[in-house]
């Protein structure tokens, strides 16, 4: 049952999609703001530490996802999960030596169990409709 869109329809539409882009300006704003004060205080402090490092990573990859929307119109999953990653690295560096090993070990699985899933989805994304749709066209063409 396909109803037509009304104006109302239409012009929601175009409001959360204006409003979803400058969402998307701020949130890589932000971040670029964030890797500047990093990188502020690692010349202040004269000390270059690995924490800083992964925290300018994540805000790279913030940076990236966004960027992506605009060049795709959409975010792969697999990105959020790979800032996912990233933070946990940085909360194990951050705990040092502090941390007990069952904190240790629960945090190093769950970085394994998120990159076996990055895995099964780049996996399976093979395997999709759109994937299977564009086998067939091109095998469609060489008959």
């Amino acid at each position: 049952m396909n109803q037509p869109h009304t104006r109302l329809d239409k012009w929601l539409s175009i409001l959360f999609l204006y409003t979803e882009k400058l969402v998307l300006v701020i949130v890589g704003g932000l971040a670029f703001i964030g890797i500047g004060e990093l990188i502020w205080k690692i010349y202040q402090l004269r000390d270059i530490r690995l924490e800083d490092l992964l925290m300018i990573f994540i805000f790279i990859e913030i940076m990236a996802m966004a960027n992506v929307y605009f060049l795709r119109r959409s975010v792969p999953f697999t990105y959020p999960m790979f800032i996912a990653v990233t933070a946990l690295s940085r909360l194990i560096v951050l705990q040092g030596k502090e941390n007990s090993s069952e904190g240790l070990i629960y945090e190093s699985g769950a970085i394994l169990i998120i990159s076996l899933a990055i895995l099964v989805i780049r996996f399976s994304q093979q395997f999709s409709t759109d994937a299977l749709e564009r086998r067939e066209a091109h095998e469609d063409r060489h008959e």
